[in-house]
């Protein structure tokens, strides 16, 4: 698993994961990078084309890939 893919941002990210789970310091963290990055680390923009949520939303219920 790349550093740079979707998985990486949904299971396995240290700033990502906790902040989807409440974390207060790496919600502040994550905020942080996508204010400075325009939408997320790489692994991030890759979530959101595959699932087509934000890094900073969980996944819809079922958790299925966006087909374009």
């Amino acid at each position: 698993m790349a550093w740079m893919d979707a998985e990486f941002c949904e299971s396995r990210c240290p700033v990502c994961t906790r902040a989807r789970r409440g974390n207060r310091l790496a919600k502040l963290l994550q905020k942080l990078e996508m204010a400075l990055t325009g939408g997320g680390c790489p692994a991030g923009r890759a979530r959101q084309r595959k699932y087509g949520v934000r890094p900073d939303e969980p996944l819809p219920s079922g958790g299925h890939e966006v087909r374009l």
